[in-house]
């Protein structure tokens, strides 16, 4: 989000503050601005919204801890490179292949 979306989303946010408690609602020029302004102030809101989400989401699923795959390889075999080389994952099960 560049700076001036986040600055004029704050002036909104501040105006919908004033005008919540009571204050300053039939000052033109606030709303000239609220209104001016009022997709910055919803795209401010929605990403700070997606951050807190993600921050929660982030409590439920904490990064996986994944092993290395496993590397062999046969240095002697048909072909001038060598033998048969594998990658394997240790977490998978040999016996399905």
């Amino acid at each position: 989000m560049s700076f001036w979306v986040f600055f004029k989303g704050w002036i909104v946010e501040i105006i919908r503050r004033f005008w919540d408690r009571g204050e300053y609602r039939d000052v033109e020029w606030m709303q000239e601005v609220h209104d001016s302004w009022f997709e910055d102030w919803v795209e401010m809101r929605t990403y700070r919204t997606l951050e807190e989400f993600d921050e929660m989401a982030s409590e439920f699923f904490p990064p996986s801890q994944v092993d290395k795959p496993i590397f062999t390889e046969e240095a002697e075999g048909e072909t001038p490179l060598g033998g048969i080389m594998r990658l394997r994952a240790p977490w998978s099960d040999e016996a399905n292949n």
